[in-house]
C-alpha cells in the first residue's frame, strides 16, 4: 500500500513540473552570460561585445529612439555568432540617441537588456570632480 502511495505522489509532482513548464512558469533557457557595451566617440556609435558567452546574432535587437528620426533600429546587423571582439557601428547615429542592445530570444517569451546609452548619462559620466577641491577651510 505504501508503494502504491509513493507513485502516485512520484507522478503527481512529475505532471506539476511538466505542467509549468508548458505554461511557462518554469523558462528553460538563461540570459547569456556576457558584457556588451555602447560607446560615441567622435559622432560614431559602436556596440562591443566585451567578454562573456557567444550569442546568436538572431537573439540580439539593437532598439532606441532617435530625436532626428534617422536611425533605423532592428535586429542585429550579422549573422551567426556574436563572440567577444566583435563590433558593429550603428548607421547614422550621432551620439545623441537612445540606445539599448536587448536579448530576446526567439522560442521564448523572454528578454534581458544587454547595454544601454542614454546621451545624457553618457555626458555626466565622463565629467569628475576634484576630492581636493574646496573641501578644507581657508
Amino acid at each position: 500500500m505504501a508503494g502504491a502511495g509513493l507513485l502516485i505522489g512520484v507522478v503527481v509532482l512529475l505532471l506539476a513540473v511538466v505542467g509549468a513548464a508548458m505554461f511557462g512558469f518554469i523558462d528553460a533557457v538563461a540570459p547569456p552570460d556576457a558584457r556588451m557595451e555602447i560607446d560615441s566617440n567622435g559622432g560614431e556609435v559602436t556596440i562591443t561585445h566585451v567578454e562573456g558567452e557567444p550569442i546568436p546574432a538572431e537573439e540580439l535587437h539593437v532598439r532606441g529612439s532617435d530625436p532626428n528620426e534617422e536611425v533605423q533600429f532592428g535586429g542585429w546587423p550579422a549573422d551567426g555568432l556574436v563572440e567577444p571582439g566583435d563590433r558593429i557601428v550603428v548607421e547614422e547615429a550621432t551620439g545623441n540617441e537612445e540606445i539599448e542592445v536587448v536579448w530576446d530570444p526567439i522560442a521564448f517569451d523572454r528578454s534581458m537588456t544587454m547595454a544601454s546609452y542614454d546621451p545624457d548619462e553618457a555626458e555626466i559620466e565622463g565629467w569628475e570632480e576634484d576630492p581636493f577641491d574646496g573641501g578644507l577651510p581657508g
